[in-house]
């Protein structure tokens, strides 16, 4: 049943030179799509503008909340400014206007207590913004 083909050396030798051949084109085609792949990962144009855009969304949402702490602040030190006029006034009418040296030091005490409030609602609204954030 099966019958023997002969098959001469030259033509094995120049099948086994072709696939060699062969061999070597895959493996260059093979090296050529990973660098390919590697090539595709980001350029560094494409890098940089990726962190300039980065950069940016971090200085808007940072002076976000810088203002929205200084709003706050300034409110807290015009409701405290508004409770020291009204306790000038206070002081004033009940001493009959004799101790306004003694109600001006208290202006000037409040004054201090107005501007530490402020700060600590600033940094209270910094924090809360941090923690939106998170």
């Amino acid at each position: 049943m099966t019958e023997e083909v002969k098959v001469a050396p030259e033509l094995i030798e120049r099948l086994i030179a072709r696939i060699e051949a062969l061999e070597k084109k895959l493996e260059e085609k093979e090296e050529k799509d990973k660098k390919k792949k590697k090539g595709k990962k980001k350029s560094t144009a494409q890098k940089a503008a990726d962190s300039l855009g980065d950069a940016a969304s971090d200085a808007i949402k940072d002076t976000g909340k810088i203002i929205s702490g200084m709003v706050d602040a300034s409110v807290e030190a015009m409701k405290q400014s508004a409770d020291a006029l009204t306790s000038l006034s206070e002081e004033t009418d009940k001493e009959k206007l004799g101790e306004v040296p003694g109600a001006i030091v208290s202006i000037f005490r409040k004054a201090i207590d107005i501007q530490k409030k402020a700060l600590d609602k600033f940094e209270e609204r910094c924090e809360k913004c941090d923690e939106d954030d998170d």
